[in-house]
């Protein structure tokens, strides 16, 4: 962290002696990602597509970990800072590690993985750029190389933080002596992160800029879906838990309950099923499985919706008499689907959380590392705490 601070203030004077800033207003504008894919991509396993949730109260056999990441925004009229934080943790031993961890905060220790994104937003000799590059733990390029800087979307950019963040998580996970017991491993978010990128016609980039993006985003996925196999390849059951699906559009893509919907996400999709199914308030839905087909260097997927009652009598409204988050299997251990399944429902609604405990400590956990360092830094700096911020995820 001294090393940040010592930027941190040399960015001042170097602005305090009439250095010119390049901040863009344009690099906050907002960028969504969506998870879609083509009917051809989509398929239906099976004939019974919605089945009463009658879940088992299966134990994992040895150990069950979850893996989560956070992002905190220091941002200046010179400088972009984002802090990124991570976790593999288990509610049952107290086992894992976090990213980063104390020593390395305290400087005593690199860091496992690079964790901080930092944009200098003002014209910098060369030197100094060279300085900023050499520091522990920081990012200042995009995966395949890209500078990031006043031009670069600051979204994309907390996406690849966190995308980067996990993927180093994973390989540290399957590196360390966690995996001999053969664990259970979910991941808070989608096994793949989503690269089909939409700009609002106000705020639309260059093609060639969103070309980049979509590039490094491919690239991170072809690095996750790498670890992710060589993990299943050692025995060890993973699966991805989605809580978000205002930005997903799976379903109404083959449109399997023929609901002629357009094209709805699937929150709104499995909304409008409900509503012409009438069930029961206090019965429980399984809708799946779906197969993503594998796309090139990908990984296909089977998904999961997991529709859960939350009280007995119906309120007004209809959502809200449901809770629904999506799982993701990776195809390769298709057989074992039911079993892995089981282990979710465990941790999940066994423990009455609806969904799983151990993604909910661990969201838990990054987010209070991530705001920690960063109340940290601002001390050292002397940056107001009114530069801070939270880019919200879709995931």
């Amino acid at each position: 962290m001294k090393h940040l601070s010592m930027i941190a203030e040399e960015l001042r004077k170097i602005v305090s002696s009439g250095a010119k800033l390049t901040r863009l207003d344009s690099s906050n504008n907002p960028i969504l990602l969506v998870e879609e894919a083509s009917n051809r991509q989509i398929e239906v396993i099976g004939e019974k597509l919605v089945k009463t949730l009658e879940y088992t109260r299966l134990k994992p056999p040895s150990d069950l970990y979850a893996l989560d990441s956070s992002s905190r925004v220091v941002e200046t009229p010179y400088l972009f800072l984002a802090i990124g934080a991570g976790s593999v943790f288990s509610r049952f031993t107290g086992r894992g590690f976090d990213v980063p961890h104390a020593s390395s905060i305290l400087g005593l220790e690199e860091p496992l993985c690079r964790h901080i994104l930092l944009v200098p937003e003002v014209e910098l000799e060369s030197d100094i750029l060279n300085s900023i590059m050499d520091i522990p733990g920081v990012l200042t390029k995009n995966p395949l190389g890209t500078q990031y800087s006043s031009y670069y979307n600051k979204h994309i950019a907390l996406v690849e933080l966190r995308l980067f963040i996990e993927n180093c998580l994973l390989e540290k996970f399957h590196d360390s002596s966690l995996v001999n017991d053969k664990p259970v491993l979910l991941i808070d978010g989608p096994l793949l992160y989503p690269k089909t990128i939409i700009t609002e016609s106000t705020y639309s980039s260059p093609r060639e800029r969103i070309k980049t993006y979509i590039d490094s985003l491919d690239y991170l996925n072809k690095q996750r879906s790498k670890v992710l196999g060589s993990l299943v390849e050692s025995g060890i059951y993973v699966a991805g838990v989605v809580k978000r699906l205002n930005r997903s559009y799976y379903l109404s893509t083959i449109d399997p309950f023929g609901l002629s919907t357009g094209k709805i996400n699937d929150e709104a999709y499995i909304d409008t099923l409900i509503t012409r199914m009438k069930p029961s308030t206090s019965m429980s839905l399984l809708i799946g499985p779906l197969r993503v087909k594998q796309e090139a260097g990908g990984m296909g997927r089977l998904l999961w919706y997991i529709v859960v009652s939350r009280r007995i009598y119906p309120a007004p409204g209809r959502m809200g008499n449901y809770a629904v988050f999506r799982v993701e299997i990776p195809e390769s251990i298709e057989i074992k689907n039911q079993e892995l399944l089981g282990y979710v429902f465990y941790d999940s609604l066994n423990m009455g959380s609806i969904l799983p405990l151990s993604i909910l400590i661990v969201d838990k956990r990054v987010k209070k590392i991530s705001s920690s360092i960063t109340t940290y830094l601002l001390y050292t700096t002397g940056i107001p705490v009114e530069a801070t911020s939270q880019y919200i995820t879709m995931f």
